[in-house]
């Protein structure tokens, strides 16, 4: 009965994940705002604008530099794309997971559903953006909100596996920390006080609901998993990453600037109980549920900005606790801590207009995976370009901004680790692992297996692969 307990367990995840997730609230991933930027002066400065925030988006930038911003609306939209390529290096023979009778403790080789294959593509991104800021009648205090809505669907949640558990998947690599994982509104909101002439300080959050969820299984017939009948208990959970900046005016036309944002993470937390006819209620299967289809690490941003005259000139600095990151499965990742560097400028060109530039270096948090994960991610390099026009319209002052931006994603080649002798694959195990050990036994004769001698792995990243691409965007905002 045990046996057939499994089987059933190993038929029934995704129905019960197929029903989970189409119950859940249209808001995942991680910020788009975090690659490209808050709107259109700030993907146009390359994101340099910790301490030169204007309108709304300073919620997002520095929320105290809402205490100096302008009441009004602004809409934007915004389209994203690219090209990243996950090139695998061709397998060797010999390293195949052999049958052994049935006896394998990991899926032979020739029973994997699809061919291991590159990643090639990154879908598009489009977006609309409303932000607003109020004064709530007070001359010190500014309350302000920033939201963005993806229109080409609110919702795209992936997980999947880092190591040789993806061959029975896609067996694809995945690109970990862009794409798929940004498609998901952006709900910020803030309030900041300008405590004197020259110190501001603001606070506020970001906001991602996640879900828990129950499903109970009951399998009349372990032989025909056709016939499952299925119960769900799932609710909504909320999660608010803080938001805290401050502003300091210095002499000679300085201003410094400092923010902190929280870690935050869209969660699937829960599991499956399945129940087989026949078996007795001890040996009820729970399966455990705790999905993170994508977070944001916490951070620290400072940023300078000197404005003489008609030109301003930002630099930010950001430093990105990766550390702690956790991947699609709730697994620690090993990431290491980044800081990046952004610069930005800006030029009044003439009385109705703004010209902007901007340059900017995004290392990767993902070490070289010469071992057994096969995280995805390239250094970044950015450059972008913006203007604003200002009119009037019905006697009211009206602007209008744009900006195109590039980035680089500079190639990058792994090679596994070649070792003396291969671990097996247990939980914790960092190195390439050996699916099939040398002791597995047959056990008929009680002898270990000639095929499992040596390295058998089905791990879609070996024996190397490299990856590369490019980002773009483009934007369009209307101030009123």
């Amino acid at each position: 009965m045990k046996t057939k307990i499994s089987r059933a367990r190993r038929a029934l995840p995704s129905a019960l994940v197929g029903l989970a997730l189409l119950t859940v609230p249209s808001v995942a991933g991680a910020n788009p705002f975090d690659v490209y930027g808050s709107g259109a002066r700030s993907a146009a400065m390359a994101g340099a604008q910790v301490a030169s925030a204007e309108g709304p988006a300073a919620v997002y930038d520095n929320v105290a530099e809402l205490a100096s911003a302008r009441p009004g609306i602004r809409l934007g939209a915004f389209a994203t794309l690219g090209q990243v390529q996950i090139l695998l290096k061709d397998r060797p023979a010999g390293y195949d997971v052999p049958d052994l009778d049935g006896n394998s403790p990991a899926l032979p080789s020739e029973q994997t559903r699809r061919e291991r294959s590159d990643t090639t593509g990154l879908a598009p991104l489009y977006g609309v953006m409303i932000g607003a800021v109020t004064d709530f009648g007070t001359e010190r205090t500014r309350g302000g909100a920033l939201v963005m809505l993806p229109t080409n669907g609110l919702l795209s949640m992936q997980t999947h596996f880092a190591d040789e558990r993806e061959r029975a998947f896609s067996n694809q690599l995945h690109v970990e920390l862009i794409g798929e994982r940004l498609r998901r509104p952006v709900i910020e909101a803030g309030i900041a006080r300008k405590l004197t002439d020259w110190l501001s300080f603001g606070i506020g959050g970001t906001y991602l609901p996640g879900a828990r969820a129950t499903t109970e299984a009951y399998v009349r017939d372990p032989a025909d998993q056709s016939d499952v009948g299925l119960n769900a208990d799932i609710q909504t959970t909320n999660a608010w990453g803080l938001l805290a900046g401050a502003t300091l005016d210095l002499p000679a036309d300085l201003r410094l600037g400092l923010v902190y944002r929280g870690p935050v993470a869209f969660a699937i937390e829960g599991g499956n109980e399945v129940q087989v006819r026949g078996a007795g209620s001890g040996e009820d299967t729970r399966q455990v549920i705790g999905w993170i289809p994508t977070s944001t690490p916490a951070s620290l941003r400072l940023g300078l900005a000197w404005s003489p005259g008609d030109i301003v000139l930002t630099a930010d600095a950001r430093l990105t606790f990766w550390s702690g990151h956790l991947d699609t499965q709730g697994q620690d990742a090993g990431f290491h801590d980044t800081l990046e560097a952004r610069l930005g400028a800006e030029w009044q060109g003439a009385a109705d207009t703004r010209l902007r530039a901007g340059l900017g270096f995004v290392p990767s948090p993902v070490p070289a995976q010469t071992g057994r994960t096969n995280y995805v991610d390239n250094h970044r390099a950015l450059a972008s370009i913006g203007a604003e026009h200002r009119f009037a319209l019905w006697k009211r002052e009206v602007v209008a901004a744009w900006y195109v931006q590039a980035q680089h994603l500079l190639y990058r080649t792994t090679d596994k680790a070649q070792l003396d002798a291969y671990p097996a694959c247990t939980p914790g195990e960092t190195r390439l692992c050996d699916e099939v050990p040398d002791a597995t036994r047959d056990p008929r004769t009680g002898q270990p297996y000639a095929e499992a001698q040596g390295l058998q792995t089905g791990n879609p990243g070996f024996p190397g692969f490299s990856s590369g691409g490019w980002l773009g965007a483009v934007g369009f905002e209307l101030h009123y």
